[in-house]
């Protein structure tokens, strides 16, 4: 507790059965949102997460080379880098930056499913309080129940959970602070986020509004990433997707959308960077027309369907043209 500020809270919580989730929701939810800092891992491996926090760094300078030979090699640092880059610049490595709200569940937990559906139990923690979220190595269905608002999370990683069909089930809505979406290794997933979401309860027009890197790879189930309901993605600025065989579209239309969308397109105005690799049934990155003006790169490799690129505009000799790397 801060002497400074004794009415403010700090929570770290490694627990392995959910079900304690309950008492921490009690605790924290009895303190401004403001005011209650946590970090949570729900997992039997607390010896992991101390190694992880004193090993990693948010930021790596020149001056920290030497502390590069200790951090442990990515788990797909053997694959070969897509169009001829170094295999950690092929893929970007999770986000490690946690926020002062934090929730990791991992392998060897309990009752977990059962905790995220729960009134006033981990869901709810989740949906009032969690700025950025990871969840790996566990056997769950969904990582929140149906209904869920999320207008706090402001990044999110999932990874290598066998049995997810949807990262975030029907009717979840409002991602409002979302900035960083990492997927990797979801062999069931069909999509990230399922269609009609923003109907619950009104009309949801700000989800999305601050992505600003989306990143997936190895889902091979997943048939689309996210629904559109809005005429523009004005934040993000990178898509970057690999080895996801069954993907046939990456923004497709929702049940309801502006009718301006079919004729005028959607507009990513802040995209630069698109890699796409190992898509054979991608089709279009965007079910509708996609204009990208500032678009910098895009680099394909084993998309064969691939049918339309971006719009980037009409360009004058003084704007720089994007550049593509791809296969005859």
């Amino acid at each position: 507790i801060s002497k400074n500020k004794p009415t403010r809270l700090q929570v770290h919580g490694v627990v392995v059965d959910a079900r304690l989730t309950h008492s921490l929701w009690n605790l924290i939810s009895s303190y401004r949102q403001d005011d209650a800092h946590f970090n949570i891992h729900v997992t039997s491996s607390p010896d992991g997460i101390i190694q992880y926090e004193t090993t990693s760094k948010d930021m790596i300078g020149p001056s920290d080379q030497e502390s590069l030979q200790l951090i442990p090699t990515g788990r797909y640092s053997d694959v070969v880098g897509m169009v001829g880059v170094a295999p950690m610049q092929a893929f970007p490595q999770p986000p490690t930056t946690k926020s002062d709200r934090h929730v990791e569940i991992a392998e060897g937990s309990f009752y977990v499913e059962r905790e995220l559906g729960r009134a006033l139990g981990l869901g709810h923690l989740m949906e009032h309080y969690v700025e950025s979220l990871h969840v790996h190595d566990v056997s769950v269905r969904t990582i929140a129940p149906q209904g869920l608002w999320w207008g706090k999370l402001r990044w999110c990683c999932v990874e290598r959970c066998p049995k997810v069909d949807t990262v975030f089930p029907g009717n979840s809505f409002t991602f409002t602070a979302l900035e960083t979406l990492w997927v990797s290794d979801l062999l069931m997933a069909r999509s990230i986020l399922s269609k009609g979401s923003h109907f619950y309860p009104y009309g949801d027009t700000k989800s999305f509004q601050n992505l600003q890197h989306l990143q997936l790879r190895s889902c091979p189930s997943l048939q689309f990433v996210l629904p559109l309901w809005v005429s523009s993605f004005p934040s993000l600025e990178t898509l970057h997707i690999i080895h996801c065989s069954n993907l046939s579209h990456i923004f497709i239309l929702d049940e309801e959308y502006p009718e301006e969308i079919t004729t005028r397109g959607v507009q990513f105005p802040k995209l630069t960077t698109i890699q796409l690799h190992d898509l054979p049934n991608l089709q279009q990155i965007c079910e509708v027309k996609m204009v990208s003006p500032a678009l910098k790169s895009i680099k394909i490799r084993g998309c064969w369907s691939l049918r339309r690129l971006p719009s980037v505009g009409a360009r004058g000799n003084c704007k720089k043209k994007p550049a593509i790397e791809i296969e005859k």
